[in-house]
């Protein structure tokens, strides 16, 4: 019975890292796959982004920006400033 449990719970802590070990390439792939959407559909969402940028103002568009492409904050924040410039 103890073999049996020990098995058990050495096959669970398996089942776990495996687990977590996909949740984090799941995680990885689907910020690759926001940035190429962003390049492939470039127009489209820099007209979004200016339209964002003219409505709601300077910092939720930088959160849209971060959340669509994966920018980091610094990245983000450049990129609508220079939307701004742009206008």
């Amino acid at each position: 019975m103890d073999i049996l449990f020990a098995s058990f719970v050495l096959l669970s802590l398996a089942f776990l890292f495996i687990i977590i070990g996909q949740h984090k390439k799941i995680q990885f792939l689907e910020k690759q796959n926001r940035k190429l959407k962003i390049n492939g559909n470039n127009d489209d969402w820099i007209a979004t982004a200016k339209e964002k940028l003219e409505t709601v103002g300077n910092i939720k568009t930088v959160k849209y920006v971060r959340e669509e492409t994966g920018m980091s904050l610094i990245e983000a924040k450049q990129y609508v400033d220079a939307l701004e410039e742009n206008r």
